[in-house]
């Protein structure tokens, strides 16, 4: 895959974990919403592990105290591998 080709899809990954966020974010503040929420789904080929799996996970659950991190930690990362 070609940087230019890497650069969009991960633009667009961006822009619609940016949509999520806010569909989730309104919906739990008008409260249609339930605070845990969960999604995950398996990609069934791993550059990393030539006979492995990449596992994604998406959920949400109620904290007294959320971490803190940096705006360049919250970005999504694609990591080039050699």
């Amino acid at each position: 895959m070609t940087d230019e080709k890497v650069n969009v899809r991960k633009e667009r990954i961006e822009q619609l974990l940016r949509q999520l966020q806010y569909e989730v974010v309104r919906g739990m503040m008008e409260r249609e919403i339930d605070e845990s929420l969960g999604f995950s789904f398996i990609v069934p080929r791993s550059v990393t592990f030539t006979s492995g799996v990449v596992y994604c996970e998406f959920r949400t659950r109620p904290m007294l105290h959320p971490p803190m991190r940096s705006p360049e930690e919250r970005k999504l990362h694609v990591v080039k591998i050699r």
